[in-house]
């Protein structure tokens, strides 16, 4: 069945169903231990408001912790009680960039966005313009994409009003067990 035969919503239906297909059949976590380390951060400057909870970061800004990095021209982290809510990374001379360690077999999970939005509550992360998924060898590209960590769920938008502004992906096949890849 062609999706371009399909009418817009069914359309968009089938193509949630497959992305969650892909994402559920190899769920990716975080290494465990991630979120208890410490995280660095090395910028150019750095404009801290304790009070306010809000930190910013600019100059070629690179945040880690334990396997998770996330770089960018500027690095805005929300906290409450010290306790990071929420990171925004904005690029301009480049592409913010987030890349993380998953359990297991999983590999690197890594993205790419204008801004990239991570809310470490809910475990989601909102790629923003010229946005890019990639997972253990799938790939996923379009104007936006809003990826579910906790749930597995990723929504790709194309660019509205664009006759190329589609949403590209790339799914691997599954391979058989004890083989590589």
């Amino acid at each position: 069945m062609k999706l371009a035969n399909l009418p817009f919503g069914k359309s968009l239906v089938y193509l949630s169903l497959a992305l969650t297909t892909v994402l559920t059949a190899s769920p990716s976590w975080a290494l465990s231990g991630d979120r208890e380390q410490p995280i660095h951060i090395s910028s150019d400057s750095a404009d801290i408001d304790d009070a306010k909870g809000i930190a910013i970061y600019r100059g070629d800004v690179v945040m880690t912790q334990g396997s998770t990095k996330l770089t960018g021209d500027i690095i805005t982290i929300y906290s409450t009680n010290r306790q990071v809510q929420r990171v925004v990374s904005e690029g301009n001379n480049d592409l913010a960039y987030y890349e993380e360690e998953q359990e297991g077999d999983k590999g690197i999970l890594k993205a790419w966005g204008v801004t990239i939005d991570y809310n470490m509550g809910t475990e989601k992360i909102k790629l923003i313009e010229k946005a890019r998924l990639q997972q253990k060898g799938d790939t996923f590209i379009g104007d936006r994409i809003d990826y579910d960590q906790a749930r597995q769920l990723v929504n790709a938008q194309g660019q509205q009003g664009k006759s190329n502004g589609r949403v590209q992906m790339v799914i691997q096949p599954n391979q058989a067990p004890g083989s590589s890849k």
